[in-house]
């Protein structure tokens, strides 16, 4: 009995950290994003075009793009990470957030087959590295929510 209760408490911990995991890369994938949207701001401005006003409407629709995927991405960042972190606390909590993290989890683990060409440009390698780094760090945050969550759920019996 001890041990099924530290063990389930060793989950608790995990399920606890994963969660706060997935919001802190949920929020670090919004202002990598941010940060190569306004250090690359050529590549989507036509640099013929010098009326300001096409200029500054591109800039208007790209941002509300952006701003748009932003909130939808970091809402499910925090829809999981926070349902994990009430689940592993032993509160109430939605458990469609063990779903979602499957599938983000599996779309995460796909969208890293991408990197295998961005690797053949050496000018970019060690971005492309760094952004490899977090997109693999992120994937484990996922897969530790959904592994804690059926170990948590397979000791306590529930189904």
């Amino acid at each position: 009995m001890n041990t099924e209760k530290a063990e389930l408490r060793k989950y608790e911990d995990d399920l606890n950290v994963s969660g706060m995991g997935v919001i802190i890369m949920g929020a670090w994938s919004i202002v990598r994003v941010l940060i190569g949207l306004f250090m690359n701001t050529k590549d989507f401005l036509n640099p013929d075009d010098e009326d300001p006003q096409s200029i500054m409407f591109v800039m208007i629709i790209v941002i509300a793009i952006v701003a748009i995927i932003s909130v939808l991405v970091m809402s499910v960042h925090l829809y999981i990470g926070l349902n994990a972190i009430r689940a592993a606390r032993g509160k109430e909590y939605k458990g469609g957030y063990y779903i979602a993290a499957i599938i983000i989890c599996v779309l995460s683990v796909l969208s890293l087959g991408s990197y295998i060409t961005a690797l053949q440009d050496l000018e970019k390698l060690d971005t492309t590295l760094a952004s490899l780094l977090v997109d693999i760090t992120t994937t484990y945050f996922f897969i530790g929510v959904i592994l804690s969550t059926v170990r948590i759920k397979r000791i306590k019996g529930e189904s």
